[in-house]
Parts: structure tokens; C-alpha cells; sequence
């Protein structure tokens, strides 16, 4: 008869009890003698002699679940603070602000104390920790038509807080000018689209007549009409600010990959004196999706040093800045494009205005006098850091080269000297 592992006993051998056999259950087996037990038991008696059956282990979980159990455990009861701690490990984007040389301009002390600087976007959300030392000055929302009380329109992205975050944020990391006098017209919605091109045209103007700004920043912009003569709103507004002496900076737009259409850099990024921004990467090659400018305008005229376009390019990549979020609250998030490049270059030229923004020589002699902005501009051209690829001065998607924030304050100050 064949019998299954349920059908046997285990017998102990006398002289080592911890050897066991299989015998058949009828087996009397050794008497209990064998086992040192009284000779008076059952012949079955030596079923308790020690080792007589090997001893069933009590159920232990593997080590490594009972860790990850545990895990999950504080995980669910510290989620917040365990959230804290791993956005400190976050990939900052500190790399930035030094190759570019803002760091360099920093550490000589400037911050752009007393610069006004505009950004017109979808707003700020200042309940980020990073944002509360912001020295906001002014508050408006063009989409709403409500002033003060700021937000953020951009609940998904925060597209306004992590530009606010780059240029002038005091906490994980420090802005490239957090010194500024910082105005946000919040001029685009939840879509990052303002719907209407007069709200962006009355953010500009509000910002240069009614605040008094040194420098618009527009990291925004629409496709460039070149059946369209210049003259909309947009247009008109950014004219308007550059002759009165007022800075612009924009964003040369995202539409350089395959298959895009867009004839130039992007409205208002496209208008002469205005600074044109694309964007890299850390390691200085162009970004896929930075916008090319034109030879040509639509009127068959050529442009020249320093307003071909773009101008400049500066890092716009993998950028870590604030960010808000309805479930995670006050965190920090990563963008890629030509808004985050856009204001490298206005902290840059904040800090520059800031050491030098009442000398005569920038300073408009009458409304229509664009020979200060002429100047800098210029500097820009010379201070940039060509790119290996770029064989001549200027590059349709390079500009003049990568920003350099401290050759190009050097540039400033030689063509101050020499105003005077």
C-alpha cells in the first residue's frame, strides 16, 4: 500500500530524537523506555517523547514586508511633514542663477532694491512660503477687474507664482533680484490666454503710467501677423512704455519645434527695442521649442543690431520654482520654456538698473528717446556668450548668445563712461 505524508507518523530514533521517521500509524513503534518514559505507558506512548514531532514555527512575516508595512504606516500619519521633506530634496535650479552670472551680481550685493518691476501674467499666490518677504507693491486683476487681494487665476500650473518664484523668492532658494519692487497685473486666466488682447494692453499701460514700473516683464505672447500692419492694442501699449523710457522684456515664444508655422518670435517679443528671449538648456544647447525670429519684417524692412531676434537666450529648462497647489498646498514644481528665460534676463537687468539707474545717461531726454534702452540693449549684444554653433553675430534662435549677467553689467558701465 502506498501511503501520502497526511497517511504517516513521525518516529524519533531513541539515540538522537531529533532524527524522525515515516512509519504507518499502526506502527507501535519503540516502547517508551527507549525514550526514558515509565514502562507502565501504552506501546503508542512514545508519541510524547520530546522531538517526537517537529514543532510547527509560529507564522512570521518576511522582515522586508514588515518594514514596508511600518512605511506606509507613517506615511499615512506624517504625510505632510514627510511631503516637506522630500520637496527639500527637489532639484533646485541654483545652476541658473550662477552660469548665468546673476549670482556673480548678487554676491557684490545687488538685489534690484528700488527697481520697479511689472509682471504681467496670471497672477501671484502669496501664501507660498518663499513669497511671503516679497516686497509687493501693487496688485491687479485685469481678468476680473478686481485690485488687491492677489491670486493666482492658474490654479493647475501657477504659472504667475513660479515666474514671481524665479525672479525675487526668499526661502529654499533666492530669486535673481529679491530686492525688487515687485507689481503683478494678472492679465491672463486659468487657459493662460487672456481672451481678449485689450486686458493685456491695459496691464502694460497700467503698469508703466499709473505704477510707475522700470521694467514689463511678459512672459506671454500671440503668433505675429504679418498680414496685419503693426498698431493693436498690444502693440501699441508696449510702444507706448518703450518710449516713455520703460523697459520690456518678453518671451520669444514656444513654438520652434517641427511643424510650426510661426513666421517670427512671438507679439510683443517682436517689436523693436523690446528684448526677445529664448531658452536653453543647462548645458547651453537650444531648447527644441524656443522660437526663431526673422530677417525680414513684414514691411520688407531688415533688422539690425541690437534688435534682431531673438537677442538674448538664457536657461529655461528643468526650472524649479514655487508652485501652488489645491492638494498639495505651498510646494515647488518644474516648467520648461521661454517664460522661465524671460525673467532670468529681467533679474539681470533689475540688478544692472539698480546700481545704475539714475545716471543721465539713462535717463530719456524727452517722450520717443529710446537712446537708453538703445544702450543697454547694446551691452546686451556685446556681453553675450556666443554659442559654439552661432557663425555669425547674431543666430535666428541663439540671438546674440547665451546671458551673461555680469559681462553684460561690465558692457553697461563702458558705455556710461563714455556718455559723459
Amino acid at each position: 500500500m502506498v501511503l501520502g505524508l497526511e497517511d504517516v507518523e513521525f518516529l524519533p530514533e531513541p539515540e538522537e530524537p531529533r532524527m524522525l521517521s515515516a512509519i504507518d500509524p499502526e506502527a507501535p513503534g519503540y516502547p517508551a523506555e527507549a525514550y526514558g518514559l515509565p514502562s507502565d505507558l501504552d506501546p503508542g506512548g512514545w508519541k510524547k517523547a520530546d522531538a517526537a514531532r517537529p514543532a510547527r514555527p509560529p507564522l512570521i512575516l518576511p522582515w522586508g514586508l514588515w518594514v514596508i508595512i511600518i512605511l506606509l504606516a507613517v506615511l499615512l500619519v506624517t504625510q505632510n511633514l514627510l511631503t516637506s521633506y522630500i520637496e527639500e530634496l527637489i532639484p533646485n535650479s541654483e545652476w541658473a542663477y550662477e552660469e548665468t552670472g546673476i549670482r556673480d551680481l548678487n554676491s557684490i550685493g545687488l538685489t534690484g532694491a528700488g527697481v520697479r518691476v511689472c509682471l504681467v501674467d496670471t497672477g501671484i499666490d502669496m501664501s507660498h512660503p518663499d513669497l511671503a518677504g516679497v516686497n509687493l507693491v501693487a496688485f491687479r486683476d485685469f481678468i476680473h477687474g478686481t485690485e488687491g487681494d492677489p491670486h493666482d487665476n492658474d490654479a493647475t500650473h501657477s504659472h504667475g507664482t513660479m515666474m514671481t518664484g524665479i525672479l525675487a523668492a526668499q526661502g529654499s532658494f533666492t530669486g535673481a533680484a529679491p530686492g525688487i519692487e515687485l507689481i503683478v497685473a494678472a492679465a491672463l486666466g486659468a487657459d493662460g490666454s487672456s481672451g481678449n488682447e485689450n486686458v493685456v494692453a491695459d496691464a502694460i499701460e497700467w503698469c508703466w503710467l499709473e505704477q510707475q514700473a522700470h521694467i514689463i516683464s511678459l512672459s506671454l505672447g500671440g503668433k505675429p501677423d504679418f498680414v496685419t500692419e503693426l498698431g493693436t492694442r498690444t502693440e501699441q501699449a508696449v510702444v507706448d512704455a518703450l518710449d516713455n523710457g520703460v523697459f520690456v522684456v518678453a518671451a520669444a515664444g514656444n513654438h520652434g519645434g517641427a511643424g510650426q508655422d510661426y513666421p517670427d518670435v512671438s507679439v510683443p517679443a517682436n517689436i523693436d527695442d523690446v528684448i526677445a528671449v529664448g531658452a536653453v538648456h543647462r548645458n547651453r544647447t537650444l531648447w527644441s521649442e524656443s522660437s526663431a525670429g526673422a530677417t525680414t519684417l513684414a514691411d520688407g524692412s531688415t533688422r539690425f543690431t541690437p534688435d534682431q531676434k531673438p537677442e538674448v537666450v538664457a536657461p529655461g529648462v528643468m526650472i524649479h520654482s514655487t508652485f501652488v497647489s489645491t492638494e498639495l498646498g505651498a510646494t515647488w514644481s518644474r516648467s520648461d520654456g521661454t517664460s522661465d528665460a524671460t525673467v532670468f534676463v529681467t533679474g539681470a537687468l533689475a540688478l544692472i538698473l539698480e546700481r545704475h539707474r539714475d545716471h543721465a545717461a539713462l535717463q530719456p531726454a524727452a517722450v520717443g528717446d529710446r537712446a537708453p534702452i538703445d544702450l543697454v540693449k547694446q551691452a546686451l549684444a556685446e556681453s553675450c556668450d556666443p554659442s559654439p554653433l552661432m557663425q555669425d553675430e547674431h543666430h535666428l534662435r541663439y540671438g546674440y548668445g547665451v546671458l551673461n549677467a555680469t559681462s553684460w553689467l561690465e558692457e553697461v558701465e563702458v558705455r556710461l563712461a563714455t556718455s559723459t
